[in-house]
Formats: C-alpha cells, structure tokens, sequence
C-alpha cells in the first residue's frame, strides 16, 4: 500500500518542531569571554599588581560580572576561625561589580599585592558572570606571591632534565589545592593528618584533602637572627628529591603533571614560643603510574647525570636510614658492606651527613631485596660503605610509616642505595647492584659525576639557621 503524502502544512509543522527541540538541546552560552588572567597562574612580587580582563560575548545583549574569593572559608564550606574570609592575605581584589552592554563591554579586575605580603599561595578567585536571564558562569583566576630564586616546578624540571626524563607541567587548580592543604597542616599542628584531612577539623576542605593524599609534604618553621625566615620555594623540591621515598613519585619517566602551594605565615609554634616563621609547602602529583607503562627502569642518579648533591641529611618520613642502624630488624637483613656504622639517631636524624643515595624503580609490584651493591669513587677507586635494601629488607618501629615504606618499595619494585660517607664533589662515582625483584636477578653498573661544590642549591638547610623545626613527610 502506498504512503500518504506529506502536505506542506505538515513539513512546516515538522520543521518547526525539530528547530524547538534544537533550541531546547542547546547548552546556553557564558555572556562574557576571558581576555587575560584566568586559567592560568598568575605570579606577582610585593609591591606589583596583575590584572584580569573580560568582555562581552558576541550575541549576549549583557551581563553582570564581579571577582570573589574562592577559598572555602569565604565560602562558608570550611570552619576558619579567625580568618579574613573577605580577602587573602596580602593581597587586594577589585570589589567593584560591572555591567558589561554593548557600549560598555569590558571590564578589568586588578589584584594588588602588599608591599609586606609574605610568599605564598596560589591563591584562587573566580570571576562571576551573570547574564539576563540570571544564569551564573564562573572563570577561575589563580595567584602566587613567589619566594626568590628558582621556583618549585622550574626546580623540579631542572632535576628531571639532569636524569633524561621527560616534561613537567603545572596545573593552577591543584597548586591551588595544594596551598589549601598546606594551610590546614599549620593551622592544625602538631594534630594534623600526614597526607590526608580530617574534615572535622578547622580549615580543613575536600580540596585540600584531595591534595594532600597525592602530594609530598614538608613542614618548617625557621628562626634567622631571632627573626622570621623563608626558605625558597625549590628547597622543598631538593629536600624530595634527595629524600629516596619521596623521590621516587618525582621521577616518573613520563611527563607528569603536578601542582606546588605554600602556606606562610608568622605565629606562636605549639610547644615553641612565639616568632617563628611558620611554613608548609604540599606537591601534589597527579600522574599515577600503572602496571602496563612500557619503561620498566629508572635509576637515579641516572647514567650520565651530573649530580648538584653530595649529602642526605635526613628527616625524612618514613626513616630511610633505620634498618642501616638495626639491621637485624627486618626479615631479611639489608645489604651492609660494614658493621656497626653509625648511621642515624633511631629518630630519622642524621648525626653526620651521609652520601646522596641512589634508588632503582622498576614498577614491578613485587618484593624486592638488595643481593650485592657498591659506590666506588672512581679517581682512586675509594669505596663508599653502604647500605642497601629493598621491601623484605625494611622495618621501622612506627607501624604507619613502616607499612607505608615496604608498599611503596613494594609497588615500586624499587631498592635504596645509601653511601655512608658524603660524595666527593667534582668527582665521578661507578655504581654496582644486584637486587632480586620478584623471581627475577637485576644486575648493572652505571656511572654518575657530583657537580664540583656539590651544593648548587642552598640545601644546607643549617648552616645559618639559629633555630628551625623539620618535618619532611
């Protein structure tokens, strides 16, 4: 049988219907489009202002724009007590709320920054914009106050490129998150969580906590001829670096994508008095690595690599140094070329500083052990004591740091390399190891070189301090 015929009256109707629909299916547009300043992280010294830019989006007959906080005190979401919520601090934001038409169809925002702002942040605003009809669309717009010298993110790439590995990228959003974490482990200390947030507690946001489960951590609060002080922004990045358990998330041979916050301030320290400069700085990493990677090796120091240390000076959680001083601890005993060497206080505080160490990760997920390992300088063919261990040869006498470390060196199918005695700066070293990952024998030899002072970046953290507290986490 045939089909009736369409009548025109009909395909209009249809035309239209489908055109209603269409309309109904379309995702309403912002009324304003960013011409400078959001998205990306802005850096501004005491003293300097930035400012951000808008205007009108073509087609939008106008819109309401303003700039305020994001920090989930000003928004209500964090419990702050005594805190500023209507600005960060340090740093002034226009106030001023604009109507944008189409004679007057931008606007700037300018963000000021005290002549006495201490370095700190990023800190995040969000630009609003609110169209006729009262729909909100909101533009994010990040600021950090930096330390001088070398920032964390150009600090860490500068390692990485030292070792062959790839590219380092910062996302604002997660700096920013990290600066949030930071604050909450301050502002809570000593009751703070290593590498979490109890949301009960003050200045405590899902954001901040998102950060800090994925970030290496380091707690400081210095004293510099009775005064305040602030360590540059790199020298948490060389603390991890230097620090074999937090190393290994920062040398990844893939390009990582991370974020760096600080938290500065000046106040009373719980159990130290007043007058010390209170800092914390959080480096989330948001490149999880997984089983089916194609590189299966990253030793570092890598072949080749020009080392800028010679020392390990400790501190670190989980201690690295604890089954050298009670090799009889673990399950299996750590590779050690000589008894009875002193190698820290039982606290994860070097007496004397050690050698840089070296660390191999093969991302196995498997127990690993350390069967023979050297460190001989290679001018005289001086040997450097070691000790050496993998996850069946480490313990510790804190059940969460203890269970911590083996995992990691677990699931990194890694091992850890300690010279006893600093490296010699200017000279070359020539590594041997042989380790058991899994069921399997890894054996190599590789050479590295210790840049001539040993020390280009200020991470001789005491030789100038009167006074300072440490918690490398």
């Amino acid at each position: 049988m045939p089909l009736p015929r369409l009548t025109l009256a009909t395909l209009s109707a249809l035309v239209l219907l489908l055109s209603a629909c269409q309309n109904l299916l379309q995702v309403p547009k912002p009324p304003v489009e960013a011409l400078a300043g959001t998205g990306e992280l802005l850096e501004a010294r005491p003293g300097e202002t930035r400012q951000v830019k808008v205007r009108l989006a073509q087609g939008a007959e106008g819109a309401q724009v303003y700039l305020r906080l994001a920090d989930p005190c000003a928004k209500g979401t964090s419990y702050c007590p005594g805190w500023d919520a209507t600005r960060y601090p340090g740093v002034e934001h226009t106030r001023e709320r604009f109507t944008l038409t189409a004679t007057s169809p931008e606007a700037t925002f300018t963000l000021s920054v005290a002549q006495d702002a201490l370095p700190q942040g990023p800190f995040k605003w969000e630009v609003v914009a609110v169209d006729q009809g009262g729909r909100e669309w909101t533009f994010p717009v990040y600021l950090r106050i930096p330390t001088e010298g070398q920032g964390a993110v150009a600090a860490l790439r500068e390692w990485r490129t030292r070792a062959g590995l790839p590219g380092v990228e910062e996302d604002p959003e997660w700096a920013w998150r990290a600066w949030l974490h930071s604050r909450y482990a301050v502002m809570n200390y000593p009751n703070n969580l290593p590498h979490d947030e109890d949301l009960a507690q003050p200045f405590a946001s899902e954001e901040g906590q998102s950060a800090g489960r994925v970030g290496n951590e380091w707690m400081s609060y210095f004293k510099k001829n009775g005064q305040p002080y602030w360590r540059p922004d790199q020298v948490p990045v060389n603390w991890w670096v230097a620090a074999p358990f937090h190393r290994f998330n920062l040398t990844y041979p893939w390009p990582l994508r991370v974020g760096s916050g600080a938290y500065r301030d000046v106040g009373p320290v719980p159990g130290y008095g007043d007058g010390w400069g209170r800092s914390r700085s959080n480096f989330p990493n948001l490149s999880p690595w997984t089983s089916d990677r194609s590189v299966r090796e990253v030793l570092f120091p890598a072949p080749g690599m020009r080392v800028p240390l010679a020392t390990y000076q400790g501190r670190e959680n989980p201690n690295p140094t604890y089954p050298c001083s009670h090799p009889e601890a673990p399950s299996q005993r750590p590779f050690l070329t000589q008894e009875g060497l002193t190698w820290d206080d039982g606290q994860g505080v070097v007496r004397n500083p050690i050698g840089f160490p070296v660390t191999l990760m093969t991302f196995a997920q498997q127990d690993t052990r350390v069967l023979e390992a050297r460190v001989v300088r290679v001018s005289d063919g001086a040997v450097n004591p070691v000790c050496a261990y993998g996850s069946l040869q480490y313990w510790e006498d804190r059940d969460f740091w203890r269970d911590r470390a083996i995992a990691g060196l677990r699931g990194y199918g890694a091992v850890i390399i300690f010279p006893h005695e600093p490296l010699t700066p200017g000279e070359e070293y020539e590594v041997y190891l042989k380790a058991q990952i899994g069921s399997q024998v890894w054996e190599k030899t590789w050479r590295f070189q210790v840049e001539g002072d040993g020390n280009l970046w200020p991470l001789r953290l005491r030789e100038s301090l009167e006074e300072e507290r440490l918690d490398l986490r």
